[in-house]
Formats: C-alpha cells, sequence, structure tokens
C-alpha cells in the first residue's frame, strides 16, 4: 500500500510538471515576443528592444518590401522617413557593433524569407573594413537558436524563464498599460538617451600629437579586403540582380580621423581600403555606393556627434534624404578625386583646433 502511495505521488509529481511545462511554453509561443513563430498578434502591444533576438522573427513574419540594416550607424534612422522617401514598406533590423558577415547574414536571411524585397539599405563601416571575412563580434548575444531551422533547439527559447518572466511579462504589461507596439522609428532609437557635443566627444580620447610613422596597405590587406567585400556585400548583390541595394560609408567625425587614424599611423591603410572598397562595389550594376566623409560641415562639427563615431538623428536624417535623392553618390568616374579631396583634407587638418575654448 505504502508502495502505491509512493507510485501515485510520483505519477502525479511528473504530471503536474509536464502540464507546467506544456504551459508555459505554450504561452512563450502564444505570446512569442522574439516573433518567432508569428508576427504581432492583434489586440496585445510588443516591446521591440532586442535586436539581436527580434531581428530574426521580424524579418520571418513582417510585411515589407525593403530592409533597412547595418551597425549602431543606422539604428536611429526613421524608417518611416526612408519608407516615404523610398516608396517602399521597410523593417529595421540593425545591429549594433556587426560585423560585415553579421550584417550579410541577417540581409541573405531576409531575401530567403521573403521574395518582395526591392529595396535593401545597408551601412558599410570602416572600421568593421580591414577584418578578416569571417570575424564575428564576440562579445555580443548569439542566440543562434533562433536563427536556425532546427525546432529541438527551441527549447531554449520556449522553456526559458527569462523570457517567460522577462519578455512575455513586459508585452502583458505595456498592453495592459494600454502602450503600443514600437515603432520602427522607435526601435533602437538612442539618441535622445545621449549626451552630444565637443566636451562628450573629447571625453573618449586623449589627444596624441606624435605621429608614428605610417602603415602601408599592403598586399596581405588588399586581399583581406577583397575577401570581405566579395563574401559579405557583392555576393548578397550580384545574387540578387532584382533588388537595388543601397551602400554607405558612415560620416565619422574628424575626431575619428585624429584619435583612430592618423594617431595609430592608420590614415594611408584606411583610406586605400576605402579606395578599394570603392572600386569593387562600382563593378555591380544594381549596387548605389555613397560616401559622405566629405561633407566637413557635418564632421568638423562635433555637436553632431557624442563620441568618435556616433552622430546624431538629425544627420541621419540628412543621409536618408541624400541617398534618396541621389546626392554624394560614388561612381567611377568621381570616386578617385571624391578620395583624393577626403584624404588630403583629413591629413592636413588643424586638429589643435579640437581643443580651442568654444566661442561664446
Amino acid at each position: 500500500m505504502v508502495k502505491g502511495i509512493y507510485k501515485r505521488w510520483l505519477w502525479g509529481v511528473l504530471g503536474l510538471t509536464f502540464a507546467a511545462l506544456i504551459i508555459c511554453g505554450g504561452v512563450v509561443a502564444a505570446v512569442d515576443p522574439f516573433f518567432h513563430y508569428h508576427g504581432p498578434i492583434e489586440g496585445l502591444s510588443y516591446p521591440i528592444d532586442s535586436e539581436r533576438y527580434q531581428n530574426d522573427g521580424i524579418s520571418r513574419h513582417f510585411a515589407y518590401d525593403a530592409v533597412l540594416t547595418g551597425t549602431s550607424m543606422t539604428e536611429n534612422f526613421k524608417a518611416s522617413q526612408f519608407d516615404r522617401l523610398f516608396g517602399v514598406t521597410s523593417i529595421k533590423i540593425p545591429f549594433g557593433g556587426a560585423t560585415y558577415k553579421e550584417v550579410d547574414q541577417t540581409v541573405r536571411r531576409a531575401i530567403a524569407y521573403n521574395p518582395e524585397i526591392r529595396v535593401v539599405l545597408r551601412s558599410l563601416d570602416g572600421n568593421f573594413l580591414l577584418a578578416d571575412k569571417d570575424d564575428w563580434n564576440e562579445t555580443a548575444p548569439n542566440p543562434d537558436y533562433l536563427y536556425d531551422e532546427n525546432i529541438l533547439n527551441d527549447v531554449n527559447y520556449v522553456w526559458n524563464k527569462e523570457v517567460l518572466f522577462g519578455n512575455v511579462k513586459s508585452v502583458l504589461g505595456l498592453t495592459k498599460a494600454g502602450g503600443h507596439t514600437t515603432t520602427f522609428d522607435e526601435y533602437m532609437n538612442w539618441a535622445p538617451e545621449k549626451e552630444w557635443g565637443k566636451e562628450a566627444v573629447l571625453r573618449t580620447y586623449g589627444r596624441v600629437k606624435e605621429r608614428p610613422k605610417e602603415l602601408p596597405f599592403t598586399e596581405e590587406d588588399r586581399v583581406m579586403v577583397t575577401e570581405n567585400l566579395e563574401q559579405n556585400v557583392l555576393a548578397s548583390a550580384r545574387a540578387n540582380p532584382q533588388i537595388t541595394f543601397y551602400y554607405f560609408i558612415p560620416p565619422y567625425s574628424i575626431s575619428y580621423w585624429d584619435s583612430e587614424l592618423l594617431s595609430k599611423g592608420e590614415l594611408r591603410r584606411y583610406a586605400e581600403a576605402l579606395r578599394l572598397e570603392a572600386e569593387l562595389l562600382l563593378e555591380c550594376e544594381n549596387v548605389r555606393l555613397f560616401g559622405f566623409d566629405d561633407q566637413f560641415d557635418i564632421t568638423c562639427d562635433l555637436g553632431n556627434y557624442m563620441d568618435v563615431i556616433h552622430y546624431s538623428e538629425a544627420v541621419g536624417d540628412q543621409l536618408i534624404q541624400w541617398m534618396a535623392e541621389g546626392e554624394h553618390r560614388l561612381t567611377k568616374e568621381n570616386a578617385g578625386e571624391y578620395f583624393e579631396r577626403v584624404e588630403e583634407f583629413y591629413r592636413n587638418y588643424d586638429y589643435d583646433r579640437l581643443y580651442e575654448p568654444e566661442e561664446e
């Protein structure tokens, strides 16, 4: 009789445990805060605030014919402006701190999910150009169980207490409070939270007045840049001639050219890498490449920056406007003169001016 009681107790515990797992997993799958199984449910309000967890689900289940992606250089972009100027319906799926390969992988997945894509707009960050083609940001989350088609590893999602008691709870809480699902204008827009201007920028680096000997752009560098671009930029463009790819080189501040290039002997090497990038990309007919490093009124005004590379929301708005109008587009005819102008300006700029007191 005692054995029978223990047996019933054991089966009861197992049954309750199994039922709890089914209920918890079912709630996660039903609400689906990362959009892994479906898009937003009507009547629920979703906080969209975790790019590396939600971007793939957005690509899978939202309605769109254009993709706005890249690094933190695109996080403050407004999808509504992009849609209006380009005549598209877009999703914004940036990846802060992402290498060329990481961004390319999200572009490839979006194209695989959605054959209706007509336009891709993507940043090509200079600071990730001189890198191995397979480089990956190891410091960022990589929830690959959300990116693949293996249903078995979905256990990491549906039976994840942080998802259940964090993300699902946030959806229900936002809905109960009468909030709205995050728009793509709001998604990953961190600009209002930051401090902008000269003082903020100059705090992010120390001035080095003595310049080291400039590093050459070697044959190894040429091979590395070429492989990076061929695998992570050009392959997707060539495989999808029906899509127009708008690529842009983000305008880093004057302080970047001082702190990360001249102060480290990297200016010539960096400039040659950009030249090679343009040379290769301009051979692809469905690529539109834009360069903004010669917009010196932007790059030399530290009021536009929060650190040496991140520009303001207003600058981002201007970049999209220019690209829609075809302004500052690089071509085979003008690219050489553009890079000469850029290199000459930043090589000869009086960087001591950065430390002069601002006029009242």
